[in-house]
């Protein structure tokens, strides 16, 4: 998604895409209110357009509740310490290799509210249905995916870009829904199971 190495991109936006169509089966309403808000931007005469992007907030707020929600990197990438330090107590001597946990960053209740652990892009939305900067030490997107520190993932806007157009175009041109069993009834999605693809370093 955002890295200079083009297999390490596509690992990653392989693995938001997929846990974003996840979130779309399990969560109907939140399709179609994306749905309506391409109707009503975009309409059906035409594709949507990176150009619509700023005028399509809630597919936006989606963009940036996957990568909360889950992580492509779920321990970041690794950093090193540049000076000795102390954390509650344990002496962490400079240089030593430090693996950001943003799974359970992302999913801190005091951070992200009582529902942190499922699916929903309306935190990052303000009451006009607007997007809402995220706080500073996210570099205003509202999640850490990118990184912390001094340094940043260079590939962000791309990522953030690619990851819009795609949900985008999709939900312009289809429903996603589940599965249904032989009697007709739709096979109910489990987004809480551990799946062993994707990047974990």
């Amino acid at each position: 998604m955002g890295f200079p190495c083009s297999s390490a991109g596509a690992e990653t936006t392989y693995t938001s895409l997929s846990w974003w169509a996840l979130a779309m089966i399990a969560n109907p309403e939140m399709q179609m209110r994306a749905q309506a808000e391409l109707d009503s931007v975009v309409g059906r005469s035409r594709v949507p357009t990176i150009s619509d992007l700023s005028s399509l907030p809630y597919i936006q707020a989606m963009v940036k509740e996957v990568l909360r929600w889950r992580p492509p990197l779920p321990f970041s990438v690794p950093h090193s310490t540049t000076e000795d330090d102390w954390y509650n107590g344990m002496f962490i001597s400079k240089g030593t290799m430090c693996l950001p946990n943003l799974w359970h960053c992302h999913h801190d209740p005091a951070f992200y509210g009582d529902d942190a652990a499922n699916f929903n892009p309306g935190p990052f939305l303000d009451s006009y249905g607007k997007i809402v900067p995220g706080p500073a030490e996210t570099r205003g997107e509202g999640h850490s995916t990118f990184d912390f520190g001094k340094r940043a993932c260079i590939g962000t806007h791309v990522a953030n870009d690619s990851l819009f157009i795609f949900f985008a175009t999709v939900l312009w041109a289809m429903n996603l829904e589940s599965v249904r069993d032989n009697q007709g009834n739709k096979i109910l999605l489990d987004t809480e199971s551990f799946f062993d693809t994707g990047i974990v370093l």
